[in-house]
Order: C-alpha cells, then structure tokens, then sequence
C-alpha cells in the first residue's frame, strides 16, 4: 500500500495536537506537534498497532468507510493511506483486540446487537464477518451504549452495557480449529449478565498485578466507581470502590482514556471539552482514588483524545 501525505479536503488549519507522554518522575504531557487536523467528524479514532507500524483507524456513523492513517513518531506526523477498508453500514461502536497474534476489528451495531469480528490483515485488508448477536438470555446484546474490549489470562472478552436500562453482559471469545469462507476462526461465548444501575459512562479499563479494573462514571445519579472483573469472567464483576467523587469534579469531564506506562502504573486522561483542561491521574494501587500527575492546556471542543503506545517506553496523545 502507497503512503501519501495528507491532503485533499483535510482541512490545513493546525488543529490536531500531539503530546509525548514522559512517565520519569510521575506521568507528565508536552505539546510536540500541532498537525493538521485530522477531521472534527469522526466518531471514533482507534489505534490499531500491525507489523510495527502505529495506525488510527477514522470512523464516521453512518459511514460504512474506514479512513486509515499512519502515525510516524519521528516528527511526528500523521500520514493518510489512500483507500480504506469497508465495514459493516450502520456500525455504532468500534473496538479492536488481539488474539493469537492477530489483530481483529470489532463493528457493533446497537439496534440489531450485531457483532461483526474481522480478522486484519498484514495489508490492513479485512476478513469477512464473523456475526454474532444474541436475543435471548444469557447475555442480550441488543442497545449497548458501550462495548470494551480487554484481556483475561490470555483470553479476549467483552463487556457490553445499556446505558439507558443499567443491563450489562459479558462475553469471551475462543479461537476454532477452522472457518468457512474467509471468516475469523473464533467463538464468541456469552458468560454474564446483570442489571445496574442506568447512566454509566466514560468507562476506562485497566491492569493492576495481572487483573482487570474498570473505571466509570455515572452522569444519572452522580458517582464514580471502579469495579474488578472476576477471573472467573461468569462471576462478573465486584465494585471495589464508589462515591470516590464527592465534589463531583468528573461530572464536567467529557472524555476519560485509560493510560499504563512502561511500569506497569495504571493512569487516566480527563479532558473537558468548554475549558480544553486535559489532566492526568494516577489510579491508586488499592483502587479507591487516584492522584492528579499533570494537567495541560489542550485545545478546546476536541471530539478525540487518543493514547498511541508506539513503544512500552515510548507513549503518545492525540487531541482531535
């Protein structure tokens, strides 16, 4: 595939900024670039990282195309691949994960609770779909407002929540000895589902000494929480602290992005759209609060905040 530099109808007012990331002496962020802006239109930029390389993934609702563009750390710069692969029409929520050493590509369409799984090529061309969806229990996957994606003890698994009703449900994923027709090897269990509370949002997961946490914010009845995912996935999750919030600073914050350096720290990004503040936090290691680390100045109204790993020692943000 030709690399070509990003031009055409990309706007060339300097507008997405670049921060390196320096976890030294805590985890601090400095402006290194401002690039021409990617686009305001994306509802998702995901990172994708194959055969060495750093990429985002650029997707617009309603958009069955996906824009690729490659993040060259030196400079930095952003560079636009022409083309791009087509997903399915109507997807709502985009995630990515690994597994066997392969890089997939999560399509999922709220209104029909459809999974679309695309194994990625070394040309970035996509598979066909693996489709699942489920309309029966255990584990409805019809409405989710959030889909992550996260690794457990070598295994890949989903958490799905609505956040108009408070259902949540989870999934594993396991890898087939075959597949028809040019469609991922895998199987997608359905393992969990529970009712909690409506309005949860903002959910950013993270590792500590091996096990999964999740922290998320409820805008319904304000509260924070972060909850472990049990290493049995069919057990769920248990909350390990709340109303960690009680002067209700989060309830103006936009965007929260998980962050873990070279380290293993776990951090997370705050951004807050009106003001442009963009802060860093340390989680604490019994999860029940966390330290502010740096706060910027990032441009205001950004529609993205991106963490790039390029390297465990070498970590990027995007603001779009």
């Amino acid at each position: 595939m030709v690399i070509a530099e990003m031009g055409g109808n990309v706007p060339t007012k300097m507008q997405c900024q670049v921060y390196a990331l320096d976890s030294s002496a805590g985890l601090t962020a400095k402006r290194v670039a401002s690039l021409p802006n990617i686009t305001t239109a994306y509802t998702t930029l995901l990172p994708l990282s194959l055969g060495g390389r750093t990429y985002l993934l650029g997707h617009s609702k309603g958009n069955a195309k996906l824009d690729v563009f490659q993040f060259l750390p030196k400079g930095p710069k952003l560079k636009r691949l022409p083309g791009g692969p087509q997903i399915a029409a109507g997807a709502d929520i985009l995630e990515t994960f690994t597994l066997g050493n392969r890089p997939y590509l999560v399509a999922y369409v709220a209104k029909t609770g459809v999974f679309n799984i695309y194994s990625i090529g070394n040309n970035l061309a996509l598979s066909k779909p693996l489709l699942f969806f489920r309309n029966h229990e255990l584990a409805l996957s019809q409405g989710f407002a959030t889909v992550k994606s996260f690794s457990l003890f070598g295994e890949v698994a989903f958490l799905g929540y609505r956040n108009d009703t408070g259902y949540v449900a989870m999934y594993t994923l396991v890898m087939t000895s075959t597949s028809p027709d040019d469609t991922p090897p895998l199987r997608v269990d359905p393992v969990w589902s529970h009712q909690w509370a409506k309005g949860w949002t903002r959910f950013a997961f993270f590792q500590l000494g091996g096990e999964n946490f999740f922290f998320k914010t409820n805008t319904w009845k304000p509260n924070v929480n972060i909850d472990h995912v049990s290493d049995d996935p069919s057990a769920g999750t248990v909350e390990v602290g709340t109303e960690m919030d009680p002067d209700r600073a989060m309830q103006s914050v936009d965007i929260v992005q998980p962050v873990t350096v070279n380290n293993g720290d776990p951090y997370f990004i705050a951004y807050k759209k009106k003001s442009g503040e963009l802060t860093l936090n340390r989680i604490h290691g019994d999860c029940l609060g966390w330290t502010k680390s740096d706060t910027v100045a990032a441009k205001a109204n950004a529609g993205q905040v991106v963490p790039l790993a390029v390297a465990p020692d070498k970590n990027f943000l995007l603001v779009v």
